[in-house]
């Protein structure tokens, strides 16, 4: 999926939001902004790569509820989302020269990932009565993403040299087998569909105004490796958010 058609897809997203916050009755529909910090890792589920270690991210958009029972409300969100982690082969890794067909061994190779999400979470969302002007919620659903940008860093021990050619899009930092990539997005599976599940508080203020805060757990069960078909690795983040509807 190119950037255009999920540019398409966003503002398809938000024209929704928009129209149900004008057309629905009142006080069914409410209507907020939202920010989150998160704290991202990636899950290895082959034995050859283990996890090293989480990253910070965050995540900023709207957010709708639709109350379609007192205590119950359909929850959707539109937010661009900020996801980081690192895995480390524990075995060697062997590449070919397409060129000169030859072959050089690498140890401790690690692969540091940034990747960028326009996330589209749908949720049911379950609260409690009124206590003052408190209010508890929990939430489960499902977090359609669609990746936007992937940058990566790889390092490692190479027995031998890994790129020769100076005009390679990988290109060498150092001498020290670091090299960097400006666009992996070939490498990363363009659609993240994540379990999420969350609790949290609203306080009131006025009217619809309400302020918003609480932790979700995002749980992806699609493989992020898109060309590598011998090793498994999901993305998982766990956030904190807070935010405002009007």
């Amino acid at each position: 999926m190119n950037l255009k058609r999920i540019s398409a897809v966003a503002f398809t997203a938000l024209f929704v939001l928009c129209s149900l916050a004008v057309n629905a009755q009142q006080q069914r529909f409410r209507i907020g902004m939202k920010g989150s910090l998160n704290m991202s890792w990636i899950a290895p589920s082959t034995k050859n790569i283990s996890r090293v270690s989480s990253s910070l991210g965050y995540s900023y958009g709207l957010m709708g509820d639709y109350n379609f029972q007192k205590y119950y409300c359909l929850s959707t969100e539109l937010v661009l989302t900020d996801i980081s982690g690192s895995f480390q082969y524990t075995n060697l890794l062997k590449f070919t020269d397409p060129e000169t067909q030859s072959t050089t061994s690498h140890d401790n190779v690690q692969y540091d990932y940034n990747m960028n999400y326009v996330q589209i979470p749908v949720s049911l969302k379950f609260k409690t009565k009124e206590f003052g002007y408190w209010t508890y919620w929990a939430q489960f659903g499902f977090a359609p993403s669609f990746l936007t940008k992937a940058t990566a860093d790889i390092t490692g021990k190479t027995i031998g040299t890994l790129f020769d050619d100076p005009t390679d899009i990988r290109v060498n930092k150092s001498a020290n087998d670091e090299f960097h990539f400006d666009n992996f997005k070939d490498e990363v599976f363009v659609l993240r569909f994540p379990l999420i599940i969350g609790a949290g508080i609203e306080y009131s203020l006025a009217g619809n105004t309400s302020l918003y805060t609480g932790i979700r757990f995002d749980n992806d069960f699609i493989d992020m490796l898109a060309a590598d078909k011998d090793v498994i690795a999901k993305t998982k983040f766990v956030s904190l958010n807070v935010g405002a509807f009007f």
